[in-house]
């Protein structure tokens, strides 16, 4: 009688550790065809860089096909509401300050300041928060936030690929063992352009799992130009200051909408 409470027992327990080891996180180095869509979005939100403020160095190699520049970038940031960045190329020639609703940059040779409203600019451009958009873009988060209505699975033997069904055809290629986004690819019709965004090399630092090196290319027909960041210096303080000293000399300019194209759908920001 004994014998058989005990294997009851046994029985009991083995079936709670299953239950509870099914609600754990699938890890596997190839993509699952059991994982459904809105389990692969819900493990890919879990990954993703959070922080309160966060402070780097990042040296950027830009590339047109024709020339090749290198500066390197002094960047401070606050999650979605502020973005600060000073370029120097031996000696400073850059700084650019940046919320959801205000622009002030200041460049240094020459010697151009703006310090304006961007808030109708942006809803021309359709872009709600365009700090979240650019730090998704810098930080490895999909540029259209990922839900359960408007995304469908694309079958992939190396990753877990998803794609906008709506909206601008956004592509994401997540890793199947760390659900790390790996690359992100935009479509963008209105000047046929394919912009590709790939992330590498992650490293652990605190709670996250942060991208070290990431490549911006951007094809429009025979056009090729990337861009390579390669970050370093990873810091996140409690809190963060954002120098913007503007010399008295300096020539004031503001940021307009220019339209393009038949439709008028094209529209681009420029130094006027």
């Amino acid at each position: 009688m004994k014998g058989k409470k005990l294997k009851l027992f046994i029985i009991v327990i083995l079936f709670i550790v299953q239950s509870c080891s099914s609600n754990k996180q699938i890890v596997s180095s190839v993509p699952l065809d059991v994982l459904d869509t809105s389990e692969i979005i819900k493990n890919a939100k879990k990954a993703e860089v959070n922080f309160k403020n966060l402070r780097n160095r990042v040296k950027v190699e830009f590339n047109d096909g024709k020339s090749t520049q290198s500066i390197i970038l002094s960047l401070r940031a606050t999650e979605n509401e502020s973005l600060w960045i000073s370029a120097s190329m031996i000696v400073p020639i850059a700084k650019i300050f940046l919320d959801n609703e205000r622009i002030i940059f200041y460049e240094k040779f020459q010697k151009t300041y703006v310090d304006q409203d961007i808030s109708q600019l942006m809803r021309l451009a359709g872009i709600k928060k365009p700090v979240k958009l650019i730090q998704n873009l810098l930080f490895g988060k999909p540029l259209i936030e990922i839900n359960n209505t408007g995304w469908e699975r694309i079958k992939n033997s190396n990753f877990y690929v998803l794609q906008s069904s709506v909206g601008l055809q956004n592509t994401v290629f997540i890793n199947p063992e760390t659900f790390q986004l790996e690359q992100q690819r935009l479509y963008l019709p209105f000047i046929s352009s394919l912009l590709t965004i790939d992330y590498a090399n992650f490293k652990r630092i605190n709670d996250n799992l942060l991208p070290t090196s990431v490549k911006i290319s951007s094809m429009q027909g025979s056009t090729i130009i990337s861009i390579n960041l390669e970050y370093s210096q990873y810091d996140f303080p409690d809190a963060l200051t954002f120098p913007m000293d503007i010399p008295e000399a300096v020539s004031y300019t503001h940021l307009r909408a220019h339209e393009t194209g038949r439709n008028g759908v094209s529209r681009v920001m420029r130094l006027k």
